[in-house]
């Protein structure tokens, strides 16, 4: 039976970038770092000291502190009072947070094994947001010899500025505060309110996030514990890791979110085994496909960082080069009539490369939905993908002209895909670059992708007149429902996808009418009927020559023409 870590390995090994870390201070005592109480606790007992007073081992600290000073023992009225300015406040919580010779020399106060093992798995995406209760800067110290540079919210001011959680790759949520900018939350009543931008913060990594929590309680943030009971919907699971049983209140907590618990001999054997089984779980997986979960995650992740430009490029160049191998491999795809089986079908073969081709398609359907406010465009790589996937030479052996013309589907699905993501974003630079980038042909020459990706170019073999055109429908409805299954992240409902398909089959039809003059079509397949025309009519008879195909570039026509090609189209499918 597969326990729970091992579900929880192929979760955060299939979710990159989906699942949060809750670190509470179990993550931290193991490296000898005092927890806020244990510092007040130990300002409180100095200050007694100073002023000649004893305290009993039994004594309330906070209210003792109180009635000789009359005032709260917050964080900030100890710290202010014992050291009036910030060198002076910083050298005294050194001693508590940062290690002294003899205490690095014992691996005291330093990064732990679980700490660079959190690193590793932000490293390399599978962890993006972190919130901790934890006051010191192991985690981040981890992160930055690890080669990650995080985003550290530790107050109001930095939650308020705060660039949305989805477009940034490592965050560090200190929500009790940091303890280098005196801002830590300590007593109960502290621990009761968030500034509203921590609060909604906090608020949007339980709903969006799965949870993956450890060294935490629960018992004493009041606050956070309250956050994730108003919390009544999340997208994801929550695992909860425990050294000791499980209190009362993780076990509500857990209940709540139906989450499963997982028993464990601290936060430094939790993390390396998980690191561990995620590395082994890679090594299994090496020379196998990418999940489209994972190639999706990646492509976000690699998008909106200029560093990541080579890491962009490189993922869509591999997985084209391997789906191109793939659907061009003669052995597995015949291109001969008489090798097929008996029960060949071409809608059997196009569901075949539809099937090989859904990571790429994910990943150039995220680059033109997303690519067009970001550092990395991914506009070369995706054309790049698409001459990939595109037929540059012609069979090394015989060949069936249909089946020859179908090795076109793979590369004419990646075309569909991507300009049906980029129009839905509006992205009409990225879309007038994939329809008139040059794709690589035979014979060592390149042309416009509608001239030979258009769904027309790869139903000649079937004839003319009708049977062409059904041939051509089936071969688009194909279309439609291999991507509908891998775009609908980017569409609301099924009939806004559904548009969105139709205006771009429009469009690449009036690219193709444009470049053949469409002579000699008898029967046209489309998806669409009449109102798809009139959806494009409309639009044009509205934005005149700021309709984005005219603006743009993706057609060098003007109003007039495009609307007499339209009445073309609408001719040749009645």
């Amino acid at each position: 039976m597969v326990d729970t870590r091992m579900s929880l390995t192929f979760t955060v090994r299939n979710n990159p970038g989906r699942y949060a870390l809750l670190l509470g201070s179990g993550t931290s005592t193991e490296a000898g770092i005092p927890t806020g109480w244990d510092v007040v606790s130990s300002l409180i007992k100095r200050v007694a000291a100073i002023d000649g007073e004893s305290i009993d081992d039994d004594t309330n600290l906070t209210d003792w502190y109180k009635d000789n000073y009359e005032e709260r023992a917050t964080y900030e009225n100890l710290i202010g009072g014992i050291a009036k300015n910030q060198t002076e406040r910083r050298s005294l919580l050194e001693g508590f947070f940062e290690p002294t010779n003899e205490e690095a020399n014992r691996d005291e106060k330093t990064p732990t094994d679980a700490h660079q093992s959190i690193a590793w798995l932000v490293d390399n995406d599978y962890i993006d947001v972190i919130l901790t209760t934890n006051f010191d800067q192991l985690l981040e110290e981890a992160l930055r010899d690890q080669g990650v540079n995080p985003v550290v919210i530790s107050g109001e001011e930095s939650a308020r500025g705060a660039e949305p959680l989805g477009q940034q790759d490592a965050v560090v949520v200190k929500v009790n505060g940091d303890y280098k900018e005196t801002n830590i939350k300590n007593l109960s009543s502290e621990l009761e309110t968030y500034s509203e931008p921590m609060q909604k913060i906090i608020d949007r990594v339980f709903q969006e996030y799965g949870l993956i929590v450890c060294g935490w309680s629960g018992k004493h943030d009041t606050r956070l514990r309250q956050s994730l009971q108003e919390c009544e919907t999340h997208r994801y699971s929550t695992f909860w890791t425990h050294y000791s049983e499980l209190g009362d209140v993780a076990s509500e907590l857990v209940a709540h979110r139906d989450g499963f618990t997982i028993k464990n001999e601290g936060a430094t054997s939790f993390f390396t085994d998980l690191r561990d089984r995620v590395q082994a779980l890679e090594g299994a997986e090496e020379g196998e496909p990418l999940t489209t979960a994972v190639a999706r995650e990646r492509v976000k992740r690699y998008l909106p960082r200029e560093e990541h430009k080579i890491d962009l490029a490189d993922l869509v160049g591999e997985t084209a080069q391997r789906v191109s191998e793939e659907v061009h491999d003669q052995d597995r795809f015949p291109l001969k009539s008489e090798k097929l089986d008996d029960d060949f079908s071409v809608q059997d073969r196009c569901q075949d490369y539809g099937a090989i081709m859904r990571p790429l398609l994910v990943e150039v359907m995220t680059c033109e939905y997303w690519g067009e406010d970001t550092a990395n465009s991914g506009k070369n790589p995706v054309s790049d993908a698409i001459s990939m996937v595109t037929p540059s030479h012609s069979p090394d052996r015989t060949w069936t002209t249909l089946l020859n013309d179908l090795r076109r589907y793979p590369a004419t699905l990646a075309m569909y895909s991507a300009g049906i993501a980029g129009m839905a974003a509006d992205n009409w630079d990225l879309v007038s670059s994939l329809v008139t980038h040059p794709i690589e042909m035979p014979r060592s020459s390149q042309d416009v992708p509608v001239n030979h990706l258009h769904p027309r170019r790869l139903t000649g073999a079937v004839g003319r007149g009708f049977d062409r055109g059904s041939a051509e429908k089936e071969l688009r409805t194909a279309m439609k429902g291999t991507i509908q299954e891998l775009a609908m992240e980017f569409f609301n409902s099924e009939s806004s996808y559904e548009r969105a398909f139709e205006n771009f089959e429009v469009l690449f039809d009036v690219m193709w009418y444009a470049e053949t003059d469409g002579d000699h079509i008898v029967s046209l397949g489309t998806t669409y009927w009449g109102e798809g025309i009139e959806r494009v009519e409309k639009q044009i008879e509205e934005q005149q020559d700021e309709w984005p195909p005219i603006r743009t570039g993706v057609l060098d026509l003007s109003n007039d023409e495009v609307v007499e090609i339209l009445e073309d189209v609408r001719d040749d499918f009645r």
